[in-house]
């Protein structure tokens, strides 16, 4: 008997654990969804001020693009609470390819500051295959350049507008000897190809300089910004 209520116990816990795996993936499935839901709101409308010029614009457009901004911050914040709790304890296991394919774009997503934090937990799905190693470069190019640092990967670009031309330039690496290679390994091919794609996605020119430092690529925002505000 005593036997009998042990399995039933058993049982009840794994059931229990099984439904609460289903409502993690079904609430980052959410969340990933209205991450997205978003952001493709957000280009369809910078898409329509790009292809409008400065004079052209409704003043519909920049007010719906202002609230999607504001609507985005909101939802980022949400995101980032629940997964920070998700992630409290570390990885979780169990759950779906696309949960963790959430994780990952909410913490890709996220500032800093909470992107440092959960980068350790980020290289230890990357390692166990439950996110891409390219999703992973991303993240780490990602906060190399908001320190100010080069990126590893070449995943990273910064935009610049002169003369109401925007050109793409490549962020910075570390060492573009070993660039295409570091690329390879992670799935993403060659820098080269890299830059024909996001030239012919932009409309725009895309430059990538192996010899280009951290501090000329902040001169010439800088350069930017001072024209900017004239």
């Amino acid at each position: 008997m005593r036997h009998i209520f042990i399995s039933i116990l058993l049982v009840l816990s794994i059931s229990l654990k099984a439904q609460s795996i289903q409502e993690i993936d079904s609430l980052l499935l959410g969340a990933y969804e209205s991450d997205q839901k978003v952001r493709t709101e957000s280009m369809t409308l910078m898409n329509k001020l790009n292809s409008a010029g400065s004079n052209g614009v409704p003043t519909t457009v920049i007010d719906s693009l202002l609230l999607l901004q504001e609507q985005t911050q909101r939802i980022d914040k949400k995101n980032q609470i629940f997964v920070a709790s998700i992630l409290k304890k570390g990885l979780p296991e169990g759950l779906s390819s696309q949960s963790y394919k959430a994780i990952w774009l909410i913490v890709d997503h996220a500032d800093l500051k909470f992107q440092k934090k959960h980068l350790p937990i980020m290289e230890e799905a990357a390692r166990k295959e439950l996110i891409s190693a390219g999703d992973y470069a991303v993240l780490t190019d990602r906060i190399r350049m908001r320190e100010g640092k080069p990126q590893k990967y070449g995943t990273q670009s910064y935009t610049i507008t002169m003369d109401g031309q925007q050109v793409i330039y490549i962020w910075p690496v570390e060492d573009a000897e070993m660039l295409n290679e570091l690329r390879n390994e992670i799935g993403a091919g060659d820098i080269e190809t890299y830059i024909q794609v996001l030239k012919a996605t932009a409309g725009c020119d895309v430059i990538y300089n192996p010899e280009l430092t951290v501090h000329q690529m902040k001169k010439m925002g800088l350069q930017k910004n001072m024209n900017a505000s004239k």
